[in-house]
């Protein structure tokens, strides 16, 4: 009788072997006998190739088509110029007559003096106040011309005759205007505040 402790010895190991040698050689056995007798799966296998085939051949044919139809000139296609937008007319309105030129030349002569200030005269010879820090005062005699001043005559006792840009003036030493008097005098001040006293 075997018991346990039998297979667990050599003898568990022959049996082992032998079952796995068995299992090998039914495999080794189907696979040798299986194409004998398996008509139906080289059918298969035949009508799968030729699907495959059949796909290869159709793809051959569209890349030597793709081949064939490229060239390296070709015509480009034409495109269609865009329309240009149609002009928009622009309303003319009715502009005022141009301003006549400008006369061409020196501008004119201010009305007023704007040199300089007369401060003193001396027989021939006239002071001006100048404006800049090397020489403070402008001396010119009759007929002298400096800083673009030109002192043409003196009008004694208190006025002189000059030049000065472009123009012609007549300048006073003093002012002759005197602002304080009015031709209406101011309203006397009332004087309710004196008192009569008796002496």
């Amino acid at each position: 009788m075997i018991t346990v402790d039998k297979l667990k010895g050599p003898l568990g190991w022959s049996l082992g072997a032998l079952i796995v040698l068995l299992v090998f050689a039914c495999i080794v056995f189907v696979t040798i006998v299986s194409p004998f007798f398996g008509h139906t799966g080289k059918l298969h296998s035949n009508s799968k190739m030729a699907a495959l085939v059949m796909q290869y051949d159709e793809n051959n044919a569209a890349d030597i088509a793709r081949f064939n139809g490229r060239s390296a000139f070709f015509k480009p296609i034409r495109i269609a110029r865009p329309t240009p937008p149609t002009p928009v007319r622009e309303v003319v309105q009715d502009l005022p007559p141009p301003l006549p030129p400008e006369p061409i030349g020196p501008p004119p002569a201010p009305a007023s003096y704007t040199g300089p200030p007369l401060i003193a005269i001396i027989g021939n010879e006239a002071w001006f106040r100048n404006g800049s820090s090397s020489t403070p005062i402008l001396r010119l005699q009759i007929g002298e011309e400096k800083d673009g001043l030109k002192l043409v005559s003196t009008l004694e006792p208190t006025m002189v005759k000059v030049q000065h840009r472009r123009g012609t003036y007549e300048i006073d030493l003093f002012d002759a205007d005197e602002p304080f008097f009015r031709e209406e005098p101011q309203p006397s001040a009332a004087n309710h505040f004196f008192k009569e006293v008796e002496g």
